[in-house]
């Protein structure tokens, strides 16, 4: 048996990011156009937390940059609006004008302020248009807008990250980089606190993240205001508030744990084996069955869900290491095994003790040496059974008295190498078999759900049947398709499931082989069910990370039911952070619980809500090689489709504009109301009612969520659903951004079959390009397909003067629209005809020359049109646009900043380097084209024309080869 580095096995570990906010010249320093310098010790705050934070997690400094002539809406009904707290939002004691005639000392004159619309309030508003005459701050590449001078130098390993909105979150690109760091928990200091610091905190509790505002850290110019927001966030948002001091006392326990870790790991490295002799090898088979006897009493050796003990198993390789340690106590002779085991003999008799005993519990299968230990354990009497330990410590404590586990010894049987810790019993018996409880009693893992007959090829039948989509959230695809199914009244009512995610898939009836599913598990539940969400683990790295399942539309009393098929994976429970012990990172004395539990191919895993409620759970990536995983986790090739059946007891009705029940404010179909969406207050109250539940071991369901929410979708923003046509994408994003339309990119893919293996023939439900599709977010949420469609209704709906145009100035932009088309059906004609293609390029250089845009004076559908199609052209063939009236259009086009938004940086680098090179070939042209006019006609030109002539060729080829 070769040896195993305990030290070697990959780990990854979620990190940590401390947000520096807004910490610029234009706020602190001489000459700053806004000082923030409350309280005086914040700077210095700051600078003592950086040094002691950066070994534990990345430093992001985050800098504010106002766009001339751009204004940030805020505290508005609107998608783009962004929350700051302003005297408007502050209680009215404290928000009351003061007259000359009121007393008030320096902590009242702070908080008695002038209304909203102050120029108090203008001021901190720095992203909002001000007021004229007042010098704009933050501008690019300003002194002002670069990290204050007292922080300098900034260390290169820090991250600098420039924003243009309130919220560092708002355009998600520094989603993109904590994912890409693994950051999932992020402490947020920098000023102003009711302005960048509230809007990030706010934005990042939508994204899931666990937020910690670091309080003396703040900067404010308004005590008021400071404690408003502060005050928000921890009731919205669920964050925790701490000093630096605080948090830096928790930054150095966890270095001397982890120092501490590191020493005793390498103190506790077992010595290489030294070699036996022969006869030792030969006679040492009795003794290895000693051994294993020996080992025997330690749970996590045998029992596929419980933990070894009440400690947490923090690390995803906890078992694994667990396993080695068996491994080497094996080699020990049998002397100090025996001596070992007295002692945890003794150590386990002191901890039961201390413990009240309970009911038995349910364990393995048939022939576990769990349920041999569960049903002795089972005839002894309780002594006291008011108390009710934790059902994990039931499971490692079962048997009350050693006598019983050394009966228990004498019935393992030595499991071979290939075994593994959370394996699944393998009883003959055909019957269902239930494992442990879990958690709080109310979780457990039932194999064998299925009769045989059904189980062996539902994986497959349901992989073919359902209809998958590809889902995003916090600004990335989540990693594994998803599907939603449910029941269907007779009136057209379906079932509601909301959760926090940019995007769900549209609910359909159940599909033949999920109904049979459903059928079987209502009746291992005792209720019915009437909600699924199937999704496909398509791989070992496919994941969903830790959260709780939301029960604001759960029925109470019920059971959340997660089927496996495919390839086994493992579930991960979590206990979450006591309020305690919020504050404090990874100490000895947060470490949490954990458990996990195997979930093989046609289990259950019925999960109950009082587990929901202070536990997460998830599954991660599995990222190790095949040669290392068991026979069942390689089935199906590595795949696993989950359906999770809920009971759900709040509706919509058919249209999708009514809503009632459980998690509605009405509860009763007769008093349905209108659905609520967008960015909306409600909107936000019941993303921070997910926050708490996700957070909050003490979950108050009636006092969060009991008076309901009639929100469906929470962003209501326009969608655009794009085709991965480049000249049909970029079209329709130049009439969105030319005519100031919001709107996002769907994250959401279309619905498709996954394609099978030996098909000859293709699917066709799954096309090799979707056409682009648009959804308006008025009531109807009108969707228009397809690019002309959704030019033409954009035009017609929001053209900014759509009134006043003349059927002149129609009938040329619906010409020329056509007549773009036809020039890029030339343009992919194969085999490409240059002459057909110059000949029709030159209509367009008349054009050019007939008014500002290519069909009037006023940008239409026209340029829309034809523009991404001279991009084309013109990364293909440079000198196409060699016509001048042609080449200053395209010139003043790609100047225009909605057509620098749609294309990528790089494109549009080259463009404007192409733009002055068309110009160079056209000077070029002409006094190539002059020179041969002039003998062609047998004319004589002077030798100085024609020496100038060719000095000037000359001068501007030199000027091609620069450019």
């Amino acid at each position: 048996m070769f040896e195993i580095d305990e030290q070697t096995i990959p780990f990854i570990r979620t990190r940590q990011a401390l947000l520096l906010l807004d910490l610029q010249n234009d706020f602190i320093g001489e000459g700053s156009l806004l000082p923030v310098e409350k309280p005086s010790s914040y700077i210095d705050n700051i600078r003592n937390l950086i040094e002691p934070f950066r070994p534990s997690g990345d430093i992001i400094w985050i800098c504010s940059v106002s766009t001339e002539g751009v204004s940030r809406i805020v505290n508005q009904p609107r998608s783009d609006s962004e929350a700051i707290i302003t005297n408007n939002e502050l209680p009215r004691p404290r928000r009351d004008v003061f007259t000359p005639e009121t007393e008030s000392g320096p902590n009242e004159k702070e908080s008695k302020l002038p209304v909203a619309g102050s120029e108090e309030d203008a001021a901190e508003a720095f992203l909002t248009v001000q007021t004229e005459g007042k010098e704009r701050m933050l501008k690019p590449k300003s002194r002002g807008s670069e990290i204050s001078d007292v922080f300098a130098p900034v260390s290169a390993k820090d991250l600098v990250f420039n924003k243009t909105y309130y919220s560092a979150f708002k355009d998600g690109s520094l989603v993109q980089k904590l994912r890409g760091k693994f950051v999932t928990e992020i402490y947020i200091a920098g000023a102003l606190t009711n302005v960048s610091v509230f809007a990030t905190a706010m934005d990042a509790a939508r994204h899931g993240y666990a937020i910690t505002i670091v309080e003396d850290c703040l900067g404010y110019r308004s005590k008021a205001r400071h404690e408003e927001a502060l005050r928000q966030l921890r009731a919205y948002t669920g964050c925790d508030v701490i000093s630096s001091g605080e948090l830096i006392e928790c930054l150095q326990k966890q270095k001397k744990v982890a120092e501490r870790r590191t020493t005793s790991s390498k103190k506790s490295r077992p010595k290489p084996r030294e070699p036996q002799p022969k006869e030792s090898r030969n006679t040492g088979i009795e003794n290895l069955m000693g051994n294993l006897k020996l080992e025997a009493e330690d749970p996590p050796a045998t029992t596929a869900i419980a933990p070894s003990s009440t400690a947490a198993i923090e690390d995803d390789f906890e078992i694994t290491t667990q396993l080695l340690r068996a491994q080497v106590r094996r080699a020990k002779p049998p002397a100090e095994l025996e001596a070992e085991a007295k002692k945890r003999e003794k150590a386990k008799s002191k901890t039961k003790s201390r413990r009240h005993n309970t009911k038995p519990v349910e364990v393995g299968g048939p022939s576990s040496p769990s349920k041999e230990r569960s049903s002795t354990s089972s005839k002894s009497p309780s002594p006291d059974s008011s108390g009710s330990p934790n059902p994990v410590v039931k499971a490692a404590l079962a048997s009350p008295e050693p006598q019983s586990t050394e009966e228990e010894k004498l019935q393992v049987k030595p499991s071979s190498n290939k075994e593994t810790l959370e394996q699944m019993p393998n009883g003959e018996d055909s019957a269902i078999v239930d494992t442990a409880k879990l958690c709080e009693g109310d979780t457990t893992v039932i194999h064998k759900l299925l009769p045989e007959e059904l189980a062996s090829g539902i994986f497959k039948k349901i992989r073919h049947e359902v209809l998958w989509q590809k889902m995003g959230h916090q600004g990335g695809e989540v990693p594994r398709l998803v599907a939603v199914q449910g029941q269907i009244e007779e009136d057209g009512s379906i079932p509601i499931y909301r959760h926090p995610a940019d995007e769900s898939p549209a609910l359909l009836t159940f599909s033949p082989t999920v109904e049979i599913v459903k059928n079987i598990v209502e009746k291992r539940l005792g209720h019915p069910v009437n909600h699924a969400l199937i999704q496909f683990y398509r791989d070992g790295n496919d994941n969903i990370s830790e959260h709780s399942d939301k029960t604001l539309d759960i029925v109470p009393n019920t059971f959340i039911a997660n089927v496996s098929l495919g390839a086994q994976r493992t579930m991960v429970f979590r206990r979450k952070k006591s309020v305690k012990s919020a504050g404090c990172i990874d100490s000895q004395s947060t470490t949490r619980e954990s458990c996990r539990a195997a979930l093989p191919h046609n289990s259950l895993c019925k999960m109950g809500l009082e587990t929901n409620k202070k536990w997460l759970h998830g599954i991660r990536p599995d990222k190790r090689m095949a040669s290392e995983k068991s026979e069942a986790e390689l089935a199906y090739d590595c795949g696993r489709i989950s359906l999770t059946f809920r009971h759900i007891g709040t509706y919509l009705d058919k249209s999708q504009q009514k809503i009632w029940g459980q998690g509605a404010t009405a509860k009763r179909k007769q008093e349905a109301k209108s659905v609520i969406n967008g960015d909306t207050p409600q909107s936000q109250e019941m993303l921070q009612a997910f926050g708490k539940e996700n957070h909050d071991s003490n979950f108050d369901w009636q006092d969060i969520y009991g008076k309901g929410f009639d929100v469906l979708h929470m962003s209501n923003s326009k969608k655009l659903y794009l085709s991965g046509d480049s000249i049909s994408d970029c079209r329709v994003k130049l009439i969105l951004n030319e005519y100031n339309i919001p709107w996002i990119e769907a994250t959401i893919s279309p619905s498709f079959h996954w394609k099978k293996e030996s098909s000859t023939v293709d699917d066709q439900a799954i096309p090799e390009t979707s056409p682009i599709k648009f959804v308006d977010n008025d009531p109807s949420k009108t969707t228009v397909e397809g690019c002309m469609p959704i030019m033409f209704y954009l035009e017609a709906i929001y053209c900014p003067n759509k009134d006043c145009k003349s059927p002149a100035h129609l009938a040329r932009h619906y010409t020329r629209y056509e007549q773009a088309n036809s020039l890029l059906k030339i343009c992919q004609t194969v085999p490409f005809n240059v002459k057909p293609f110059r000949a029709e390029l030159a209509k367009w250089n008349i054009y050019a020359q007939e008014a500002e845009y290519i069909a009037g004076d006023e940008i239409g559908l026209a340029d829309f049109a034809i523009m991404p199609l001279f991009e084309m052209v013109s990364a293909k063939w440079g000198d196409a646009l060699g016509f001048e009236p042609l080449a200053k259009y395209w010139k003043r086009m790609i100047q225009k900043e909605s057509f620098l938004k749609v294309l990528p940086k790089g494109n549009i680098e080259a463009l404007q380097k192409q733009a002055p090179l068309c110009a160079v070939r056209q000077k070029i042209n002409a006094l190539t084209k002059e020179k041969l006019e002039i003998e062609d006609s047998g004319g004589h030109s002077s030798a100085e024309a024609e020496k100038g002539n060719g000095k000037e060729i000359e001068e501007l080829s030199d000027g091609i080869a620069k450019l």
